[in-house]
């Protein structure tokens, strides 16, 4: 059994990937589950510091610089330097993450509206129930 769920969830997972090649959304791909958390962090916060980066998600600060530096070579952060303290930067999302970002939602948008329309509501939130436990049972196996 667990080998038709792996082969299901490596299907979709390439399906996805085949996505973001089509859409150009090629840098996402390349970036781990850590390199997304630092990416997510960044753009939901204003102008965060590479310190208030480390500490909100628990890294050191090398294993951060190295996240960011990834990050900054796929063009989808920038640094800033504090105009009022020269000594500390700050982190942005670019433009380019910003529509990246922008693609993917439309796609997942449109995937849950087909989804919604071709599959029985009791069906589709069992559906989703289910990738929910099935994403904590894997967190559970992951820690960070």
């Amino acid at each position: 059994m667990s080998n038709s769920i792996q082969r299901a969830m490596t299907n979709l997972t390439q399906l996805v990937r085949l996505h973001d090649y089509s859409e150009g959304i090629v840098e996402l791909d390349r970036l781990g589950a850590i390199d997304m958390y630092y990416l997510e962090a960044i753009n939901q916060l204003d102008n965060p510091t590479i310190g208030t980066i480390s500490n909100l998600l628990g890294q050191s600060t090398p294993n951060t610089n190295y996240h960011i530096k990834k990050l900054l070579s796929l063009e989808l952060v920038e640094k800033k330097i504090d105009p009022d303290d020269r000594r500390v930067t700050h982190l942005s999302v670019t433009s380019k993450y910003r529509d990246a970002l922008n693609k993917n939602n439309d796609f997942w948008e449109d995937l849950q509206f087909r989804l919604e329309e071709e599959v029985l509501p009791k069906d589709f939130a069992t559906f989703k129930r289910v990738l929910r436990q099935a994403t904590e049972l894997i967190a559970e196996k992951n820690p960070r």
